[in-house]
């Protein structure tokens, strides 16, 4: 049995693998709250500002290698966040993937409650 850190780490290298090669798998995300528009790009501030506080919100940090001039690698820390606004029983829940502070998906759930 794989244990969650694991499955965390392999979803988060797949999230950086499809985020860095633009892939189309993001493109066109977008939800509305209320008569805003919240589309892949925006800031954690810009979300929380159109949209208030999600119901849930997770965290993971994954450690990214970054190549220097001069050929020197550099591990530095990438915060993902996984969000779920839940408007109610005639809405369907979304959820929300940033990237290092930026917005790079929304899906959509069933029903909320």
């Amino acid at each position: 049995m794989r244990s969650v850190g694991r499955d965390l780490a392999a979803w988060a290298a797949a999230l950086l693998v499809l985020a860095t090669t633009g892939s189309p798998a993001f493109a066109g995300s977008s939800m509305r709250c209320g008569n805003r528009l919240v589309e892949d790009g925006a800031s954690i501030p810009r979300v929380l500002h159109l949209c208030g506080d999600p119901e849930y919100r997770t965290t993971a940090v994954e450690y990214v290698k970054t190549r220097l001039p001069g050929g020197d690698e550099l591990l530095r820390p990438v915060l993902i966040e996984s969000w779920t606004y839940n408007f109610g029983p005639r809405q369907f829940v979304r959820y929300l993937t940033f990237y290092d502070g930026q917005l790079v998906d929304v899906s959509q759930g069933g029903y909320g409650y």
